[in-house]
């Protein structure tokens, strides 16, 4: 198999397969004092991935604290990247969820990159809730993922598959009144159905997404995914709450793509044979190799995850409650975090660093097929 594997855009709280940069660069560090189309004064830079580097600023009009992300100058004029960053703000002001991270506004800088501008998030992904816990609750898993799932929904619904739904881009979050907030991050790589026929052509025999947790439609370089696709990815993240691992395991990516081509997923109670049977059943069903054997939509998972969740109130706020939510100011260090999954340890993670979020980061992958 001869597979292109693109990240283009990854998630704000790091890659898998990939890191970010949390030290300081260089690059773009001009920027910082600068006062962008007289309304965002930047003050220091927060990160650097792949291809974006991601700024603190301040809006002149009211002194509110926002993030603004931009391209690294090595990628300037790239048509694929820029066109990307673009469509953050797109999905922003077409998904009406407040799940999605709202796109407060867009620019182009000086070279003619784009920027976008969005709130500096509090709070703590699900992948470093599960570094500190290893495994959820039935209970919780259904209370996360039908968040996650109405999510999506409302992103299909307006055309767009998010492509890279793994535990990094789940964000909970604590509000003043102490509820659970849930927000799905990074929309970098999302398709669209909206997407010009060139763009279509040039991403035909790539892999978008994080291998990891990518479908086997995607694990093809299939470009005309559907919402099913990310259906299965979230399948994939219910099975590490559940059980603490990933399903498949391998040396290498292109191996491990080869696995979730070819092969069928475990079952939850392969791992834990004391699962609830009915949870084990619809997980199974995520991970159908065919897209025609998943449900049919984020909806219907939605209403499945629904006699799972029991007390949905006191299991939101036991959550919301255990958080480790941290402001940037508070902790005082780069708001990056690695995550590398060690493909050939069934999924355990190597981790450090801690959140909370700019708005999206952007990581490389470590190993391509």
């Amino acid at each position: 198999m001869r597979l292109r594997i693109d990240r283009f855009v990854d998630g704000t709280c790091g890659s898998s397969e990939g890191e970010l940069v949390a030290r300081p660069s260089q690059e773009r560090q001009d920027l910082c004092g600068h006062v962008l189309d007289g309304r965002y004064r930047v003050s220091r830079q927060i990160g650097v991935g792949g291809t974006g580097v991601v700024f603190e600023a301040a809006c002149e009009r009211d002194a509110g604290r926002v993030a603004i992300k931009t391209l690294r100058p090595c990628f300037v004029g790239h048509p694929d990247l820029g066109r990307r960053l673009q469509r953050e703000a797109e999905v922003a002001r077409r998904v009406r969820h407040p799940g999605v991270v709202q796109v407060l506004d867009e620019g182009i800088l000086s070279d003619g990159s784009p920027y976008v501008v969005m709130p500096l998030l509090s709070g703590e992904s699900l992948a470093r809730l599960l570094s500190r816990r290893r495994q959820l609750t039935v209970r919780q898993v259904a209370v996360v993922a039908s968040r996650v799932a109405a999510i999506l929904h409302s992103a299909h619904c307006a055309g767009y598959v998010h492509r890279d739904v793994k535990p990094e881009h789940v964000l909970l979050g604590r509000s003043a009144t102490d509820d659970l907030t849930i927000h799905l991050l990074d929309f970098g790589v999302c398709a669209s159905t909206a997407a010009p026929a060139d763009e279509r052509m040039r991403e035909e025999g790539k892999v978008f997404g994080t291998p990891s947790y990518v479908s086997p439609e995607q694990a093809s370089g299939r470009a005309e995914v559907d919402a099913r696709a990310d259906l299965f990815g979230l399948g994939m993240v219910m099975f590490e709450c559940l059980t603490g691992k990933l399903p498949f395991r391998a040396p290498s990516v292109s191996k491990l793509l080869l696995r979730i081509i070819r092969e069928q997923a475990p079952r939850v109670s392969d791992v834990m044979p004391g699962v609830d049977r009915a949870m084990d059943a619809l997980v199974d069903r995520l991970l159908r190799r065919e897209p025609g054997d998943r449900l049919p939509s984020a909806r219907a998972l939605a209403r499945a995850l629904s006699p799972h969740v029991g007390n949905r109130g006191e299991v939101e706020r036991k959550l919301a409650a255990g958080l480790n939510v941290a402001s940037l100011l508070e902790e005082g260090e780069p708001t990056t975090r690695k995550r590398a999954v060690s493909i050939g340890d069934a999924g355990q993670r190597n981790q450090s660093g801690a959140v909370p979020h700019p708005a999206i980061l952007t990581a490389r992958p470590r190993r391509s097929a």
